[in-house]
Order: structure tokens, then C-alpha cells, then sequence
């Protein structure tokens, strides 16, 4: 009857599930690229100590460090024993344990946690993404993905947002953070040349975009900068440097415009694509208009005046169709009353055609 009680007993034991181990932020001490080799013994004492940190002993763990031999890996565990008993997050000793092992995978991943919890964003994100760089697991991908989600995107979104609204000092703070952990973030940097530049201080919005590669984007936020200063010639430079990029382009075709500037129109249209609608006929006008301002004072005087006599007709004419000066057809005619007047060759040459 006892050896049937005692069966029984065995075999409930058996059937039940054992109890479920925590899985850590952090890899084991002796998992993945990197980890140092050790000796039967040293291995032994590593794995027990890994096992009591999953069942959050951090004291047992911290002893098994300490009699296994010195390695990386015993002082690796010890340091992930600190970080789980939750005392101060042991980032310097964890960065001096990189420094002399820049190949342990494990030390890497656990530094980024302690960095973390330490509020030391740049270091956890560049830990992080050295410990998945080393180790390509989808586990550390993940959580290089999550912090640069929660730091950098979320954050740039946010800083559009109030840029938005017209919060520009509110959104060149939220871009402090980002810059702070990748100085060179194109997306960051030209959202606050922008932010800075409607706030008017211009010499930080020009400074944020040195060094981007220049693409329309960066083009457009330079030139407007070099409007907000007043220097509209440096921005149609600025703008026509790009040929190639549309939008910049007619920026600099307006500006040149607005400012009578038909010979610097005349070239921006002639390098527009040949099917871009206005092209023909913005080039005819700036053509014209550039021909009207080298002529003399004279030809705009009878252009602007608002009622016309024959010889201000015979400038108009002439003027806006030169050609007919180069027709054959009739004598030149005697008309001594025209020899000073400015116009005259103009006016012999109507005559002449009749």
C-alpha cells in the first residue's frame, strides 16, 4: 500500500510543468560572437550563475562570478548581477569591459541596458546597435529598432508637429535630443535650419545645413535663408544651382523676375524641360522683356506712355518687331525735321516701310 502511495506521488511530480524561467534583457555571459573560451570548471560555474539570474538571485549570481576564474565573462555576469539586485547601473565599469574585449557581443547588448536605465541615451543606442551589429539576431535588431522608434522618430515627429502649428522654438527644442544622438540626421538638421530660420537666427539655421548633401530639399531651406536675409541675389544662386530640381528652379525664375532680372530668366527657362508647361512662353516673355531693357530710355518711355504719337508708334513697332528693320522695300525718305530727335532711326525705318 505505501509503494502505491509513493507512485502515485512520483508521478504527480512528473506531470507537473516546471515553473516558467524569466527571459533577460540581456544575453547570458557565455552566448554569442565574441565570448570568451573557458575551461570545463569555469563554464560550470558560469551556467549556474546564469541560471540563479533568471530566478532573480542576483546574489548567488554575483558569488558563482566570483569563484570562476577571472575572464571577461565571470566579471560580465557579475556586472548583470548589479544591474538585476538594482543598485546604480554599472555603465563605466561595462564601457571599460568593451574597451578591452570590442568583440563580446553580450558585454555590448548589457551595457546598452545599464546605459538605459542610466538615462545615457547616446550610449545605450550606440551599444545597442554595436551588440547587434556584432550579433545578427532578430532580438537585437528589434530593440535597436524600438530606441531609435522611441528617441529619434517619435521625436521628429513630435518637432514636425509644432513646426507646424508655428511652435518653431518649441520644435528646435525637440530637436536637441535627436541632434544629440545623430548629429548628422538630414531629416533633423533641415528641420531645424527651418525652425531657426523663421526665428531669425540665420547663422544657426545656415550652420545646420553645412555638410548635407544638396538635394532640392537642402536647396530650398538655403535659398530661403538667403532670402530672410535680404540677399536676393545669393538665393537665385542659391536656388538655379540645382538645374536639375524643378521646384527650386521657378523660385529662382520669380525671384529673378520680381527683381527684372530677364537675362538670368531668360537662361532659367531656356534649362527647363522642354515639356514643362509656361516654358515657351515665360522664355518669350523674359526674351522680350530683357530686349526692352537694353534698349534705350527712349523705347520705354513710348512703351509705358498711355497714349501714342506716329514716332512713339514708329519705336513700338521697331522695337518689339527689330526685324523689319533688315526689310527690303522703299526708299529711305528725307525728314529733316527728325535729326535730333532720339528716334529717329526708327521712325525712317516705319516711313520707309510704308
Amino acid at each position: 500500500m505505501l509503494v502505491a502511495v509513493v507512485a502515485l506521488a512520483l508521478a504527480g511530480c512528473a506531470s507537473a510543468p516546471p515553473a516558467p524561467q524569466p527571459t533577460l534583457p540581456f544575453p547570458a555571459p557565455d552566448s554569442g560572437p565574441g565570448r570568451p573560451t573557458l575551461d570545463r570548471a569555469a563554464a560550470a560555474d558560469l551556467e549556474a550563475g546564469w541560471q540563479a539570474l533568471r530566478r532573480g538571485d542576483a546574489v548567488a549570481a554575483e558569488r558563482r562570478a566570483a569563484r570562476t576564474s577571472e575572464s571577461p565573462a565571470s566579471r560580465l555576469l557579475a556586472l548583470q548581477a548589479a544591474l538585476v539586485a538594482g543598485g546604480p547601473a554599472p555603465v563605466a565599469e561595462l564601457a571599460e569591459l568593451v574597451e578591452t574585449a570590442p568583440g563580446y557581443a553580450a558585454a555590448w547588448l548589457t551595457l546598452s541596458l545599464a546605459a538605459e536605465r542610466a538615462g545615457d541615451e547616446k550610449t545605450a543606442l550606440d551599444a545597442a546597435s554595436r551588440g547587434a551589429a556584432l550579433w545578427p539576431d532578430r532580438r537585437w535588431e528589434e530593440r535597436v529598432a524600438e530606441l531609435r522608434a522611441r528617441w529619434i522618430d517619435d521625436r521628429l515627429r513630435n518637432a514636425r508637429r509644432l513646426s507646424s502649428d508655428g511652435s518653431q522654438a518649441a520644435a528646435a527644442a525637440a530637436l536637441e535630443p535627436v541632434l544629440a544622438l545623430e548629429p548628422n540626421n538630414r531629416d533633423a538638421r533641415i528641420l531645424q535650419a527651418r525652425a531657426l530660420s523663421d526665428l531669425g537666427d540665420l547663422d544657426r539655421a545656415e550652420a545646420a545645413l553645412v555638410g548635407l548633401p544638396r538635394d532640392a530639399e537642402v536647396v530650398l531651406v538655403a535659398g530661403a535663408i538667403a532670402e530672410a536675409r535680404g540677399d536676393r541675389k545669393a538665393a537665385i544662386r542659391i536656388y538655379s544651382s540645382l538645374p536639375e530640381a524643378l521646384e527650386p528652379t521657378l523660385r529662382a525664375i520669380a525671384l529673378a523676375e520680381a527683381d527684372g532680372d530677364w537675362l538670368t530668366a531668360m537662361n532659367l527657362y531656356g534649362g527647363l524641360p522642354d515639356r514643362h508647361p509656361g516654358r515657351d512662353a515665360g522664355l518669350r516673355a523674359a526674351k522680350l522683356r530683357w530686349r526692352v531693357s537694353v534698349l534705350p530710355p527712349y523705347v520705354g518711355e513710348a512703351l509705358a506712355a498711355e497714349r501714342l504719337d506716329r514716332a512713339g508708334l514708329a519705336v513700338v513697332l521697331v522695337a518689339l518687331a527689330p526685324r523689319v528693320e533688315s526689310l527690303p522695300g522703299g526708299q529711305v525718305p528725307l525728314l529733316s525735321d527728325i535729326v535730333d530727335m532720339p528716334s529717329q532711326r526708327e521712325i525712317i525705318t516705319a516711313a520707309r516701310l510704308g
